[in-house]
């Protein structure tokens, strides 16, 4: 009787020892775990935010996404920000700007390019450029005006001012790009406020077909071998 209780005494307390000790998992499963997640290759994957993929990286360097990478080209810009840009867009071509031969300095040729002429021209004035108006081209006026400034800087140091009056008019011969010419006359108009050719200039714009808007290049020359003036005009 007495070691039945000894005994039951014992186990109690054996019991109640176990329900105090912590159990821990072994060493051999933990590692075990560990091993199969790496054959497995359970990397989880990194999030990056739409945001992020689809924006230029602060930081200027090239930004990949998880997955499927998407590479994102970045470049900073004048202002000192940074523009994602594609590389077909990386080098983009600049537009082209209309050009005509007044706004190109220095494209004209300082002579008339014209073949007959060459042996003929003597002191010769600077080119102009004008834009053919409704005026120039209309056959009830039938003259050429230009400019006041041009004429002052360039045509009148060539007159003769003893024998050349423009007020009354001065002869010359209007010269077209094949080198074939017409009679017509150079004059001041209005009180002299306007310069002009006048004459045949009517049949030189119907024989050449001239029209609004056309460009004409002028030059004035005196004629290496006459003396006289004359225009040379081509297009």
């Amino acid at each position: 009787m007495v070691k039945l209780e000894k005994e039951d005494i014992e186990a109690a307390l054996l019991l109640s020892w176990l329900k105090y000790v912590p159990v821990f998992p072994k060493k051999e499963e933990k590692s075990k775990r560990k091993h199969r997640r790496f054959i497995k290759n359970e990397t989880p994957e990194i999030q990056i935010p739409k945001r992020v993929k689809n924006s230029p990286s602060a930081s200027g360097f090239e930004v990949y996404g998880a997955g499927n990478p998407k590479r994102v080209r970045v470049s900073s810009n004048f202002n000192g920000g940074l523009a994602a840009s594609s590389s077909r867009n990386s080098n983009p071509v600049p537009k082209r700007g209309r050009v005509s031969p007044s706004n190109l300095p220095g494209s004209l040729p300082k002579f008339p390019p014209i073949e007959n002429l060459t042996t003929l021209i003597g002191q010769c004035s600077n080119p102009f450029v004008k834009q053919l108006t409704n005026s120039d081209v209309n056959g009830h006026q039938g003259r050429f005006l230009l400019s006041n400034e041009y004429v002052r800087n360039q045509l009148l140091p060539l007159l003769n001012e003893k024998s050349e009056d423009l007020t009354t008019g001065i002869s010359v011969k209007t010269f077209d790009p094949m080198g074939k010419y017409c009679n017509m006359t150079f004059k001041t108009w209005g009180n002299h406020k306007t310069y002009l050719l006048l004459g045949s200039w009517k049949q030189f714009v119907q024989e050449h077909g001239l029209k609004v808007s056309d460009c004409v290049t002028g030059w004035m020359f005196r004629h290496n071998r006459t003396g006289e003036l004359c225009f040379a005009l081509t297009w």
